[in-house]
């Protein structure tokens, strides 16, 4: 059951559509979240501190940012490498518009664009795109929740963000600590899991089999597709986290654990459906909810955050127009 030319068009048209409308919606969001840091704070405050770090180490910050699109890109590419027919660039310009379509469109909208692009561009199964796109969120959350915990138990001892969680009267939490080391472990446990269903043989007779085959077609069923993708994920995380760790803390003068826990407020934003078009407001919202029982001041925080989202945006949106162009060029070919 090939998803034919006449559903994919169709599809294709809504979600545009829809692309179209997050636009919108976007740049709206964009002029209120613009209007409202002018008349509280004044832009030229803002920006300031962005403005006062040298240009070279903006410069390796944003190089850094574009390296994990490209790991992204690998994982994408590792996953999928019997279809992908040796096309890393137009993979790469996929993820890049994926991403793009993610900042723009409210509560994770852009997602659907991922299965979408793949069969438009690549002729890969609109339903095994969207089970692998299912995989790697769960992988996404999972790593980023995990350098969360990491940036705890790594926090000073006498710090509240250790205090809160990792110890109970000056006494290791033990059964916290057994916790963590078994989320830390869950997507090992996840797939040994998945593979009784994967593993699934014979011709599917039931629509509903065949419907469950052509999704657990896009879930790993070989060791290798879920180390790599594991492996992938982890590296793109920890270069995107520490990059912008490292953003805020030289804007805000905070420890490096701090840092990483401020920007996974950020980041769990963007992840979960609450995510704004743009994510203007949600993702500064994030980090400065992130870093208030850290007692800073809150003025000085919002502008930290607000910078840190600022860069952030603007290499997903130079970087997302570059893959798009490159996608209407495909299309064209």
């Amino acid at each position: 059951m090939a998803v034919g030319p006449r559903y994919s068009a169709v599809m294709g048209t809504t979600i545009f559509s829809k692309i179209s409308i997050g636009q919108l919606l976007g740049l709206g969001l964009a002029v209120v979240y613009c209007v409202v840091i002018e008349v509280w704070l004044g832009w030229q405050s803002v920006l300031a501190p962005l403005t006062g770090l040298p240009a070279l180490l903006l410069v390796q910050m944003v190089a850094l940012l574009g390296l994990t699109y490209i790991v992204r890109a690998l994982r994408l590419y590792s996953y999928f490498r019997g279809e992908l027919q040796r096309r890393f660039g137009l993979t790469l310009a996929i993820m890049l518009t994926h991403n793009l379509f993610n900042h723009l469109l409210p509560a994770r909208l852009g997602e659907a664009s991922l299965p979408l692009l793949l069969h438009r561009h690549l002729r890969v199964d609109v339903l095994k795109g969207a089970s692998a796109l299912f995989w790697f969120r769960l992988l996404d959350v999972h790593a980023l929740l995990s350098f969360v915990l990491l940036a705890l138990a790594f926090a000073p001892s006498n710090g509240p963000l250790f205090n809160a969680v990792l110890v109970r009267d000056e006494v290791l939490n033990w059964p916290v600590v057994l916790l963590i080391a078994a989320f830390l472990s869950a997507p090992l446990g996840i797939f040994l899991c998945m593979r009784r269903f994967t593993g699934w043989s014979g011709q599917p007779r039931q629509r509903w089999q065949h419907l469950l085959w052509r999704l657990s077609r896009g879930l790993p069923e070989r060791s290798s597709d879920f180390w790599l993708s594991w492996i992938w994920t982890a590296l793109t995380w920890l270069i995107k986290l520490s990059t912008l760790a490292w953003l805020l803390a030289s804007l805000l003068s905070i420890s490096w654990s701090a840092a990483i826990f401020g920007v996974s407020g950020g980041e769990l934003t963007a992840v979960l459906p609450v995510h704004a078009p743009g994510g203007f407001g949600t993702y500064a919202g994030g980090i400065v909810a992130a870093l208030t029982p850290l007692d800073i001041d809150l003025d000085a925080t919002l502008i930290a955050a607000a910078n840190t989202h600022l860069v952030l945006f603007a290499a997903a949106l130079v970087s997302g127009l570059g893959g798009w162009l490159s996608l209407q060029q495909d299309s064209k070919n």
